[in-house]
């Protein structure tokens, strides 16, 4: 049975700005900064870098990142996914502090606004990239609205992997060179390992609560040792996978680098394995956004080093 709702005050005061900020989960930002960073590298390698179209590129990604995150919270507070008690819920709604409209109203004002940069960047480079927006649109709003509810129906992984590794690496190169590239391909993989690893330590953290409302998640369709492995293999393989490209010739070998990163990795492997605390999640949560994030960083770094050292 789905929980019942807490009342709230009908016309709350006006929500400050730490409830807005708060409430578009900013821990979770690098899921949308080091995809950019690392496909903008990628061309940068090649010569090809506008600080506009990165700008451009940058803002609007943030953006409908934000904009995603507001809609997953107002749709799990509307559908009952979520209760006070949840860990991975900022329960705004049910504590009154914001309404379900003003949080509607954030999404749909970050997602207005990331369409707006789409706008202009589809003036500087042609209507093709409407393609990547219109997919990025259809992913971030779904996720978590009806009809389709793709989190809940367990389909989250691959579609964040879609979004958040392949198309924004992929998206961020071509923007700056209007070509496809193996070597963008080959670095998205990684990047897309280690935002599923935010997804899944997020799933890691409200198993309890998902499998309460049936939410299909990884982890509540094969259980919590499975998830564990799963993000475990999640962050190893991101290891893993740079190193085999970069041998491969697909990226450069200075991308070997991002094992200086790896004692950041390591704690987060051996917690998933083995935390019974949930609060060990939530922490997680924070420490698998900064690995996402400095793994992007040393990964465009050292691509841009190869670049100049060639």
């Amino acid at each position: 049975m789905l929980h019942m709702v807490k009342q709230v005050n009908a016309t709350p005061a006006p929500a400050g700005w730490k409830l807005w900020v708060k409430t578009a989960r900013p821990v979770s930002l690098s899921a949308s900064i080091s995809p950019i960073l690392v496909g903008t590298a990628i061309a940068g390698y090649q010569h090809r870098f506008s600080s506009l179209l990165f700008a451009l590129t940058l803002l609007s990604s943030v953006l409908l990142q934000i904009g995603v995150n507001y809609f997953n919270e107002y749709f799990d507070h509307r559908y009952g996914l979520d209760t006070e008690q949840s860990l991975g819920a900022s329960t705004v709604i049910f504590q009154g502090t914001m309404t379900a409209g003003q949080v509607l109203t954030g999404a749909i004002g970050s997602f207005a606004l990331a369409a707006l940069l789409g706008l202009v960047l589809i003036v500087l480079i042609g209507p093709q990239i409407l393609l990547f927006g219109l997919a990025a649109i259809a992913i971030g709003y779904f996720y978590s609205a009806r009809p389709f509810t793709l989190a809940a129906r367990g389909l989250g992984d691959p579609l964040v992997y879609l979004a958040m590794g392949f198309l924004m690496v992929w998206g961020a190169y071509y923007v700056q060179t209007r070509a496809w590239s193996w070597g963008a391909f080959a670095a998205s993989v990684p990047i897309g390992f280690l935002v599923v690893a935010i997804l899944n330590m997020n799933n890691l953290r409200d198993y309890p609560d998902d499998r309460a409302v049936n939410k299909r998640t990884v982890v509540v369709r094969f259980g919590m040792l499975a998830g564990r492995r799963y993000q475990s293999a999640l962050v190893i393989g991101a290891y893993l996978i740079t190193t085999v490209a970069a041998i491969a010739g697909l990226l450069p070998l200075a991308t070997l680098a991002v094992w200086i990163t790896f004692p950041l990795a390591w704690p987060i492997v051996r917690m998933s394995l083995t935390a019974t605390d949930p609060g060990a999640f939530v922490a997680g949560m924070k420490q698998i956004s900064l690995l996402h994030l400095v793994f992007g960083v040393v990964l465009a770094a050292s691509i841009l080093v190869a670049a100049l050292v060639a």
